[in-house]
């Protein structure tokens, strides 16, 4: 491979790299507008302009490849500085100074590139400005709006829909100084990944109507996460301001989501704020549920799961919002209980297809983890009840005890049909962050915290596991489902007391032939691909 000297730094790329991204291998910035990795290469916004050794004139970096050994490259020459400098003073020459309403603030390209490429006046007069007075809060689409004051025509927007969702709702019209951004007429900015325009938006010239004035991005708290939509399983960062989501946003994985996520995704967590939520412990006593402790409340259920009774057994119906962490101490608690009755229900969803480099990948489950709660074993066993027997065909009815384990599980969790159905049990108990309607005929309902409130891991449709991290504690009264189950182990085998997400995976990783080798710490920031998969001591 041939090597490159960028601002003194030598780093050894493939042949064909452009020198924006060789650059960023050896932490060089190369300031740029136009280009992005995963679009065709436009040398529009000129941004990028660097000084090669041997030419003898300054180059575009996103158009220049490396390919010949010995390349040396300043992209903070005078000469190079002086470009970036000037094409800065013209980018602003029409930009509007709206910086305090504009909901890019605080991440913006040209705000950044402003403080450290431009200067400090313009020589350029207010009212001699080139504006669009009809073109601000113009909905492209149910989800972006435009303001075209503030466009700097980089065309990334324009190339998005044409190279990634192939779509092609958005164009370039009119020309020169008139040039505008729009769509073509009766094709409004509709598909499945339409708010990707606004990630990749460099300005604030595409905003979001889902987070449009919600909060300043200052103020918010940003996690790793995974989005919960399906099984695709797309790495997010997920953005809160003390305990209130406030978006998804996409977070980097070749091997997974790319650069990309649906609408659908970014909009799952807004669930959170419109589903009523289980916010402490209840009992059923005398017909009526009441407020109970937790002691009280999970010594009903142990005695409810663990007496033998001859008017049925006890049946643990699982959920792909799961962790697989969490699955593996649900199937474990069957287990020592000695319950064949275990099994998840996932919703069918559409079909959710997202960009990647491989080719693209396409979830069609409604949870993210179902292939992980059935990797840890919440499969029936010989005999067993399945998911789809308690749900459908009313198998409930012939439980002493019914155990759900997630009390959104799914649109049944909501029906009143088939909650009717589950209430046929002797006994059921239901644990969950939703007070649904499951968990409002419940004898026990015990609240879990959400999937920000918790940490864990996923396997996805592609069989790749991977983990996520707790963006902020659940309320006081709410308890990690990691450690619900933990508590109730305990109260068979001591050694339980004390797992957590890490302690779980390392002892489900010793059991799990397809984990066999893994342990929590060593989990790749991307995840990673398991064997293929093989279900474990079941049907």
């Amino acid at each position: 491979m041939p090597t490159v000297t960028i601002d003194g730094r030598l780093v050894e790329v493939p042949a064909g790299t452009n020198l924006v991204d060789a650059a960023a291998r050896v932490g060089v910035q190369i300031p740029h507008y136009c280009y992005h990795p995963r679009l065709s290469v436009v040398g529009q916004c000129r941004m990028c302009m660097v000084e090669i050794e041997g030419m003898p004139k300054l180059q575009a970096a996103c158009s220049t490849s490396v390919v010949k050994d010995g390349m040396v490259v300043r992209s903070s020459s005078p000469a190079a500085s002086e470009a970036q400098r000037a094409i800065m003073e013209f980018l602003l020459i029409n930009h509007p100074l709206d910086c305090p309403i504009c909901d890019q603030a605080g991440e913006c390209g040209l705000q950044d590139y402003s403080f450290k490429h431009g200067q400090e006046f313009s020589r350029f007069r207010f009212e001699e400005k080139r504006t669009y007075p009809e073109k601000e809060r113009i909905p492209l689409g149910p989800t972006v709006l435009l303001n075209m004051n503030r466009c700097i025509q980089c065309t990334r927007c324009v190339r998005f829909t044409q190279e990634i969702s192939k779509t092609g709702e958005l164009g370039f019209f009119e020309r020169g100084a008139r040039a505008e951004i729009g769509t073509f007429p009766g094709k409004p900015l509709d598909n499945p990944l339409s708010t990707c325009v606004v990630d990749i938006c460099p300005v604030g010239a595409l905003t979001s109507t889902r987070f449009r004035f919600t909060e300043r991005v200052w103020y918010l708290d940003k996690k790793p996460s995974i989005c919960t939509g399906c099984d695709v399983g797309c790495n997010i960062t997920l953005e809160h301001r003390q305990g209130a989501i406030k978006r998804y946003k996409p977070r980097f994985n070749p091997d997974v989501n790319d650069y990309w996520m649906c609408d659908h995704g970014r909009s799952t967590h807004e669930r959170y704020a419109t589903v009523p939520r289980l916010t402490a412990p209840r009992l059923r006593r005398d017909g009526e549920l009441r407020s109970s402790g937790w002691k009280e409340a999970l010594d009903v259920l142990f005695q409810a799961i663990r007496t033998r009774r001859a008017d049925g057994a006890t049946a643990f119906l699982g959920s792909g919002f799961l962790s697989t962490e969490e699955a593996f101490l649900f199937a474990k608690l069957a287990e020592l209980v000695e319950s064949p009755h275990r099994s998840v229900w996932v919703d069918s969803g559409p079909a959710r297809a997202i960009p990647n480099v491989r080719g693209g990948i396409t979830g069609h489950d409604a949870a993210p983890n179902r292939r992980g709660a059935e990797l840890a074993g919440l499969l029936p066993r010989p005999d067993g009840v399945d998911a789809e027997r308690l749900l459908v065909e009313g198998g409930s009815a012939s439980c002493a005890a019914l155990f759900v384990a997630d009390s959104d599980f799914g649109r049944a969790a909501y029906d009143p049909r088939i909650v009717e159905r589950l209430r046929g049990a002797k006994f059921l108990a239901v644990m969950g962050w939703a007070d649904s309607p499951l968990a409002q005929v419940a004898d026990v309902a015990l609240p879990a915290a959400t999937h920000a409130e918790r940490e864990g891991t996923f396997v996805n449709v592609d069989g790749r596991l991977q983990r996520f991290e707790r963006s902020f504690p659940p309320p006081s009264q709410t308890r990690p489902a990691i450690e619900i189950l933990a508590d109730l182990l305990a109260r068979i085998d001591p050694k339980w007391g004390a797992v957590r997400a890490a302690t779980t995976f390392d002892l489900m990783a010793e059991e799990v032939s397809a984990l066999r080798g893994l342990r929590w710490a060593n989990i790749p920031a991307g995840g990673i691909a398991l064997p293929a998969p093989r279900r474990e001591g079941g049907a």
